[in-house]
């Protein structure tokens, strides 16, 4: 029988190809949700973790030895098209380390807020920055932060052995929360790389077999249906005679098969 090489394809290479397509999309559509997650977590967990080495501060016991409001309105961004402002209150602390000797210390609400404004100037060293949409309610946190550690009153916090002047009311994220954070969404692009060129792989290959499957030729011969149809003669010769066509036949003195 007579074939030649043209595109082609078959239900199950067609059902095969669409699995590892389905596969390829969701791998990428999973690839970018993890790369997104590696860089989210990178700027917010990382980033001020590794800029203040907040996980080698040491607690202690602060006291708070002076709250101003430094007069500076600071602006800030608390939405889409969204600006509002806060006072900045400004927070020394006195402490001991681990020695017993005693230090003072500006003290900021997080690790967070001494990334941004720990080597800004004084008057915008800001412990504390609310970000609602109302100034009203930004300024009513701050004066309520400032009653809660007033002078004179005593609480947990972290020092910088490195530099003595850094004091954190709190610590954001440990590293527990940093390893967890780069370890899953790393493991998610690696995991999700792999089955994207997987995918890839395979569905240029289903698209190979698809393209290059043996199809007879619209003008190739066919044995009719109860008939054994033998190979041509070699040399490129015409083929057998095909048989007559039968029929039925039903008759009194004779029932079976006749040709015509």
């Amino acid at each position: 029988m007579r074939s030649n090489m043209r595109t082609c394809s078959t239900a199950g290479g067609r059902r095969a190809h669409g699995r590892y397509t389905c596969y390829f999309i969701v791998a990428w559509i999973m690839l970018g949700c993890c790369l997104g997650a590696m860089i989210t977590c990178g700027v917010i967990i990382v980033k001020p973790i590794h800029e203040t080495n907040s996980l080698a501060f040491k607690g202690t016991t602060c006291t708070t030895t002076a709250a101003n409001l430094t007069g500076e309105d600071i602006d800030c961004k608390c939405g889409k098209d969204c600006h509002s402002e806060y006072p900045c209150l400004r927070m020394t602390v006195s402490y001991a380390d681990e020695d017993g000797t005693t230090y003072s210390g500006v003290l900021f609400e997080s690790d967070k807020r001494l990334m941004h404004d720990g080597h800004r100037d004084e008057d915008v060293q800001c412990v504390t920055a609310p970000c609602d949409r109302s100034r009203r309610d930004n300024k009513d946190q701050v004066l309520e932060f400032q009653d809660t550690y007033n002078v004179g009153k005593s609480y947990k916090c972290l020092y910088n052995p490195d530099n003595t002047k850094q004091v954190l009311l709190k610590r954001l994220f440990t590293w527990n929360d940093m390893f967890h954070s780069m370890l899953w969404s790393t493991l998610g692009f690696v995991f999700f790389s792999a089955l994207l060129v997987y995918s890839l792989i395979k569905c240029n290959s289903e698209r190979a077999k698809m393209c290059t499957m043996p199809v007879a030729s619209p003008g190739a011969q066919t044995a009719q249906p109860g008939h054994f149809l033998p190979p041509p003669y070699p040399g490129g010769q015409t083929a057998y005679p095909q048989p007559p066509p039968y029929s039925v036949i039903d008759s009194k003195d004779e029932k079976g098969l006749t040709f015509n």
